[in-house]
């Protein structure tokens, strides 16, 4: 024993200097690299009339903890997320260049279910806010503001000619100068009501508020259907990959008629969370650009009737979103999202989750539902704190405005 003690010492002594000369090293190395600046999304030149930095998406599969409140949204081939699949991916079939992806308008389900019974609201108040109103007609969706983006972008795409102006009427690229806005009035006045019909119609078919539609294409795109200066969001909601993740998982009568257009159809039969990544990935970009308008070689710049396709896709899109904020609310207090929270509260949870993402409106429900044992707009509001979250309050005041 006298002898193994100082050959223990020694290797002990070795084992020590090992990792002191290997592991300070690496840490430095860490270090090295989390100091370094990476490009991220929220780096990127976006609209300045909507929220500019995007949190990261968080795995779809995270908000589904209750996998047996999941299932009953999901048809049988969707509810179990670990599924492997064995059919073979196989991508654009058809392509997204042929004439059934350029016509793609969803077909609404038979029964519709609005977003009050997907919270299991028990009661829908009186009194309302405006943009939470049905409208009795599509004259009462008329509006006549002025939108300096989109006077920009007609200025841009020679449908207002505002040469007589300073600078050709713009004061950047992608904004008009007063000049410029007051050549353009007329044609934004015509522009900003001449979906009024489809939004309507829609908002009657799908269940959602026509004049919260309405309001979210103003806020997101003045109106101008196309991307803003990158391919990460498009069309009249500016659509990015997140909702385009939120509208394929929650929405399986959506997903099983898209699907077939970008990949197999046996691949489809697997359900959206049962095809690998690389395929969710196909579905996703592919619904971003099935939103955008954007038609160099068509009138005005813009591929009409793809734009009003789109119309019913940002309905769902909605849809999707207060499913998700149904799932966040019962994952965080294992109750139905109508006993915890209002009808107009839960609408607000979820604008903030279409603006700012399920990651940001996750970590505020479940923060004020710990801190408070409250879930109201007031309290939750004031735990969008991270930088890529603070904006989510200002989006819903700017929603909810008269």
């Amino acid at each position: 024993m006298r002898f193994f003690k100082p050959v223990f010492a020694a290797v002990f002594v070795g084992v020590i200097l090992f990792l002191v000369s290997n592991i300070i090293p690496l840490k430095n190395q860490l270090d090295q690299i989390q100091k370094s600046p990476t490009s991220a999304i929220a780096d990127l030149p976006l609209p300045l009339l909507r929220k500019t930095e995007q949190p990261p998406s968080i795995n779809s599969a995270s908000l589904m903890n209750a996998e047996s409140n999941i299932a009953n949204q999901l048809p049988q081939n969707q509810t179990n997320p670990t599924f492997t699949p064995t059919a073979t991916l196989v991508a654009f079939t058809p392509t997204p260049t042929s004439s059934s992806f350029e016509e793609f308008e969803p077909r609404p389900p038979a029964d519709i279910v609005t977003c009050a019974e997907i919270w299991s609201v028990p009661e829908i108040p009186l009194n309302l806010p405006l943009v939470l109103e049905y409208p009795r007609s599509v004259e009462e969706l008329y509006t006549e503001y002025n939108y300096y983006y989109l006077a920009a972008m007609l200025i841009q795409n020679k449908v207002v000619d505002a040469s007589q102006c300073p600078y050709n009427g713009l004061q950047s690229a992608t904004t008009a100068n007063q000049c410029g806005v007051e050549v353009a009035r007329p044609v934004i006045i015509e522009w900003q009501n001449q979906y009024d019909s489809k939004i309507f119609e829609t908002g009657v078919k799908y269940g959602v508020p026509a004049r919260l539609l309405k309001k979210i294409f103003a806020i997101e795109s003045q109106f101008w259907p196309a991307i803003y200066i990158d391919i990460l969001e498009s069309g009249f909601g500016q659509l990015n990959d997140t909702g385009a993740d939120a509208l394929l998982l929650y929405s399986p009568y959506f997903y099983a008629q898209f699907c077939p257009l970008i990949l197999h159809p046996r691949t489809c039969e697997q359900g959206y969370l049962g095809i690998p990544e690389s395929g969710r990935a196909l579905l996703r970009g592919a619904l971003v650009r099935q939103v955008n308008a954007t038609c160099a070689d068509c009138p005005q710049g813009v591929n009409r009737q793809r734009a009003l396709s789109s119309i019913p896709i940002f309905a769902e899109v909605v849809k999707a979103n207060c499913s998700q904020i149904n799932q966040i609310v019962r994952n965080t207090t294992s109750k139905k999202s109508g006993e915890v929270a209002s009808y107009v509260d839960l609408w607000k949870f979820t604008m903030a989750n279409y603006n700012a993402g399920p990651g940001c409106t996750a970590r505020a429900i479940e923060s004020a539902w710990k801190e408070e044992g409250e879930l109201t707009w007031n309290i939750v509001s004031s735990y969008f704190t991270s930088k890529e979250c603070q904006s989510a309050p200002f989006y819903v005041s700017d929603i909810f405005k008269d």
